[in-house]
């Protein structure tokens, strides 16, 4: 069995990549991770992760938001340097649906219980930030597979 941790936020209307990202940059939050910058751009139903080098990444962004690419879904990685932690956001077509997935060193919830997520902590980091640019609601879980 595995185990799946997200949050999937929901925003009142249609959100950039870019707008995500000047929210969260104040908290330390960056697409850049330490391989790079993850993203992908979905082509026909097909999700392939590319990585660009961390000196593309406003250009990188910026292609996730251009008008070819508002009607599909994209991801790009999402880390915070000062924690190492860090994960991968989804954005839906659409643009009102988002989910983060920890992936990246996802801290656990407790030492004696590494396999749980500590769910609260990425609620703290994110969702303050993201209310302010018009995030309505959230579901977040922890589940097994």
């Amino acid at each position: 069995m595995s185990r799946r941790a997200d949050i999937d936020f929901t925003f009142e209307n249609p959100i950039t990549v870019s707008a995500i990202m000047r929210a969260l940059s104040p908290t330390g939050w960056s697409p850049v991770e330490p391989l790079g910058v993850s993203f992908f751009i979905e082509d026909d139903g097909d999700i392939d992760w590319e990585t660009g080098d961390a000196e593309d990444a406003n250009f990188i962004i910026a292609s996730l938001d251009a008008p070819d690419n508002t009607d599909k879904a994209t991801g790009v990685s999402l880390y915070n340097e000062s924690t190492g932690r860090g994960g991968t956001l989804l954005i839906f077509s659409g643009r009102t649906q988002v989910s983060f997935t920890p992936s990246i060193d996802r801290k656990s919830l407790h030492e004696d219980i590494p396999r749980m997520t500590d769910i609260a902590w990425y609620l703290n980091q994110l969702v303050f930030p993201l209310v302010h640019i018009g995030l309505s609601g959230y579901e977040a879980r922890d589940l097994l597979d």
